[in-house]
């Protein structure tokens, strides 16, 4: 009885294959993982891919831990009880350090650094709130410089609506100075809505009801991304509260 044999392939065709088994292998690369976080719209979603980076073990570099970083940090928004809230955000920080030491300035690991930064103030308050707040500001304006379009011009946006929102006596609150951050943001990014919702904030607490509602209008008008509908909904049902503010 003859056996029936596999059929041959050539060097070349055997060479393609490995590779491709080799790649599949390997895991998920940071471009994949970055756009799964851009589409993550559950915790799980989030969770998954911290479990792929996590995994990566000592292969882990700036670019991944500035991922793990912004993975923890999106867990930690998400997040309704404070102290697992405060413990993603400390490992958004701890991430973020670990990219630094990697990549000294890596501009991606301080703002997701900074975020988190903001978020551990929002819950801890006092004198200790107050330095992270100058730092992730700090931050920022570094990450402004060197790509001032990351997460839809999110350095700008994010020192806008912090500056907005600071009280003066703390030496940091300038309303001026965040309407124009947020005008900027929107100039930037135009179609992300939440660029537009803090900047109708803006123009609410300083008296520009016209322009504020013109905003919230757009928003109201806008389609929903389909990559992000739950963040897009979420404005717009902001939106829409605002709304009776300048009715």
């Amino acid at each position: 009885m003859r056996l029936k044999l596999l059929p041959t392939i050539s060097a070349s065709a055997a060479f393609i294959l490995l590779t491709a088994l080799s790649c599949h292998a390997a895991g998920p690369s940071i471009k994949d993982i970055t756009a799964a976080l851009d589409r993550a719209q559950t915790p799980s979603d989030i969770t998954r891919q911290v479990s792929i980076i996590e995994a990566m073990g000592g292969k882990k570099g700036a670019a991944e831990y500035a991922q793990l970083a912004r993975a923890y940090y999106l867990l930690g928004d998400e997040e309704k009880d404070k102290n697992r809230r405060l413990a993603n955000f400390d490992r958004a920080v701890a991430a973020s350090d670990s990219a630094l030491r990697s990549t000294p300035g890596y501009c991606y690991a301080l703002y997701w650094r900074s975020m988190a930064l903001l978020q551990k103030a929002d819950i801890a308050g006092g004198l200790s709130a107050l330095r992270m707040v100058k730092q992730a500001l700090r931050d920022l304006e570094t990450v402004e410089a060197v790509d001032v379009y990351y997460d839809s011009a999110g350095a700008a946006r994010t020192r806008g609506k912090v500056l907005i929102e600071a009280p003066a006596w703390a030496f940091i609150g300038d309303k001026k100075k965040g309407t124009a951050l947020l005008e900027k943001a929107k100039s930037l990014s135009p179609t992300c809505l939440i660029n537009r919702l803090y900047l109708a904030e803006a123009y609410l607490k300083t008296d520009r009801q016209k322009e504020a509602a013109s905003e919230l209008d757009y928003i109201m008008n806008a389609p929903v991304d389909k990559t992000r509908p739950k963040d897009d909904l979420s404005v717009k049902q902001d939106a829409d509260r605002l709304m009776n503010d300048v009715r």
